[in-house]
């Protein structure tokens, strides 16, 4: 049977489509980012609050991005190098007494360690024995911090202050462009990988790892250096979350939240960088306004429909559309009808 989630993406053109560098697209790009920047200087508190937690949910969700889209790696683990991020910043700066921009290091570098470790473990197993094995790191952790009093037990920690070169991350504004800048630097290494020959190799393991390996590659490699990529990051959101919710306790590592970004993932379309985004972001403001839409009792019920209703009629997601056969059918026969008129139009 056919895997529709990672099956290969219909490409619009037989000319390799390449990173556009040129400076109307640098330009363009950098006034985006900006502009992006620039949001939370128009809106009150509690919408810089929202899309604070906007940004760290899209940093989580590239991360799967990282390992699904490019490695074809599907990964259940999102949760355990979550949380194991939001419990890394807090001893870090309540226990060492670390600024947060020392921290945030040494919460990648911790997040980057649980993702080698998370690869080593899965190196011979695929599909769906991957997927249950990397789900279990995150039960294994949670069953850990519950029952360790140093880190809170069941209750969790409360009471500390991440700061960042001093100031602290309880302003949602610096918060925002903390988490910002991280999403940037993630958006450009990826966009980097993709393009570079470790993006290739990656992307060959994904399409047909004996095939890749036949062709030396070192699959083994490559997997390792995207669970260490995407654990680095995944810790980081966690980071961000705990300076944005001033609590953490062992629902960090719940299974809610790795169905919830699996969702933002196959919506968005795991191949997409700008899907995952722009899903991310509205599936977060909708999450947040449940409660006005009358659907706060049934937000993860709505998110199973969404991933069922994706999977039957659109296979790579939203940001599949650009390269959808029947898109480009369709465009084809609308451009061809165009002509037509124009042609009885002049005669």
């Amino acid at each position: 049977m056919t895997n529709t989630l990672f099956a290969p993406a219909a490409a619009p053109s037989r000319r390799r489509r390449r990173w556009p560098t040129t400076p109307v697209a640098i330009a363009a790009a950098l006034v985006v980012a900006v502009v992006v920047a620039l949001v939370p200087l128009v809106g009150d508190y509690a919408f810089n609050y929202l899309i604070a937690y906007m940004v760290i949910i899209c940093i989580l969700g590239l991360a799967l991005h990282l390992l699904m889209g490019l490695m074809g790696i599907f990964s259940l683990g999102q949760a355990a190098m979550f949380g194991t991020g939001a419990y890394a910043i807090v001893v870090a700066s309540d226990d060492l007494g670390l600024d947060g921009a020392l921290g945030l290091a040494l919460v990648a570098v911790v997040g980057a360690l649980l993702g080698l470790v998370m690869g080593a473990v899965t190196l011979r197993i695929t599909d769906l024995y991957l997927a249950l094995t990397t789900l279990a790191f995150g039960f294994i952790l949670e069953n850990v911090v519950r029952n360790t009093d140093w880190l809170g037990g069941p209750q969790g920690r409360t009471g500390f202050d991440v700061t960042f070169l001093g100031s602290s991350l309880d302003d949602p504004k610096l918060l925002f462009w903390v988490g910002l800048g991280f999403l940037y630097l993630f958006v450009v290494i990826i966009a980097s990988i993709r393009h570079s020959q470790i993006g290739r190799a990656m992307m060959a393991t994904r399409e047909s790892p004996i095939a890749a390996r036949s062709i030396g590659i070192d699959t083994r490699r490559y997997k390792l250096l995207a669970f260490a990529v995407a654990g680095a990051f995944a810790a980081l959101a966690g980071a961000l979350y705990s300076a944005w919710s001033l609590v953490v306790d062992p629902s960090v590592f719940g299974i809610e939240l790795t169905l919830s970004v699996l969702a933002i993932a196959i919506v968005g379309g795991v191949r997409s960088m700008p899907g995952v985004i722009i899903v991310a972001v509205a599936l977060t403001y909708f999450r947040n306004r449940a409660q006005d839409f009358g659907a706060s009792d049934s937000v993860l019920l709505i998110y199973g429909l969404l991933i069922v209703v994706t999977l039957r009629f659109l296979a790579q997601g939203l940001g599949g559309l650009a390269t959808s056969p029947r898109l480009a059918r369709w465009l084809r026969a609308r451009e061809a009808r165009a002509c037509r008129g124009g042609e009885q139009g002049s005669a």
